[in-house]
């Protein structure tokens, strides 16, 4: 389950609770000076008060400047949860999708505990590891060609984007890193290749869409090391690679050479290939 945040709230008056419900239910999660300059038809200036003013008092969390993340205006308690970590990214880092990690754990494809969000964005970004309230997230700017492949999921009210299965896998053959080297990646294919989405078309498909043919190489080397050999036949899998030699896991030392697939790989994976 992601992990979410909570604050203690304090008193507020009617009017500007009626204020606060208008700005939070055109804000869908983020709220900005901009936003309630607009909804309360203030100077940007004043807004920047009001929403100080609701920061101190509890109502708003902020995450940074300028940014901040509403709690329910009709909270009776005063300890109100503030939206998930999948919708706070998709408000703060869009457009792209969640990915990596967490859509492995979407799909139930691995039963590692993994608490970090991991968000595809379009974006630059300097920290590629903010921490927001008590919530890590996990950023990686990708080329806008590479947003596809996905499915639309509802936290609460919102909508956000994740991999698909297909793609996910597609996502860490492209990046080993991301789920923490081939081995890992390995672990989690078997898991995939278990389901009704394993798809090697597809994923043939995505990898020629994302345009790096190291994908191909590691998917083949994978395939054969699990004896699909049947399938690499059947989709002509080593004419697809292309020419030069690609690091089968860039996370660490690659001292053998594969030449049928094109690949440097650790000396554990040439014993797994003998």
């Amino acid at each position: 389950m992601d992990n979410i945040y909570t604050m203690t709230t304090k008193g507020i008056g009617d009017e500007y609770r009626r204020k606060l419900a208008a700005v939070s239910n055109a804000a869908k999660g983020i709220i900005t000076p901009t936003l309630v300059a607009g909804q309360l038809n203030v100077q940007h200036q004043e807004a920047g008060r009001i929403l100080s003013r609701w920061n101190k008092q509890g109502w708003v969390k902020r995450i940074k400047r300028g940014v901040y993340i509403p709690v329910p205006a009709d909270d009776l308690t005063g300890e109100a949860t503030v939206e998930d970590s999948w919708v706070l990214a998709d408000r703060l880092f869009s457009p792209g999708y969640i990915g990596g990690f967490s859509a492995v754990k979407h799909w139930d494809l691995s039963e590692q505990i993994f608490e970090t969000t991991t968000f595809f964005t379009v974006k630059q970004v300097k920290d590629r590891q903010p921490v927001i309230g008590n919530t890590r997230f996990q950023l990686k700017t990708i080329s806008p060609y590479k947003v596809f492949g996905t499915q639309p999921v509802w936290r609460d009210s919102s909508k956000v984007l994740v991999s698909d299965p297909t793609k996910t896998i597609v996502d860490l053959l492209d990046d080993p890193a991301m789920a923490g080297g081939m081995r890992v990646v390995r672990d989690i294919f078997l898991e995939y290749k278990k389901t009704d989405w394993f798809n090697v078309s597809q994923l043939i498909n995505y990898a020629i869409q994302m345009k790096n043919k190291t994908i191909l190489k590691r998917f083949g080397f994978l395939m054969e090391v699990e004896g699909l050999f049947d399938l690499i036949k059947e989709y002509n899998l080593t004419e697809k690679i292309s020419s030069g030699y690609s690091l089968f896991d860039p996370g660490i030392k690659n001292t053998s050479v594969i030449r049928k697939w094109n690949l440097k790989i650790p000396e554990i994976w040439k014993q797994k290939n003998d």
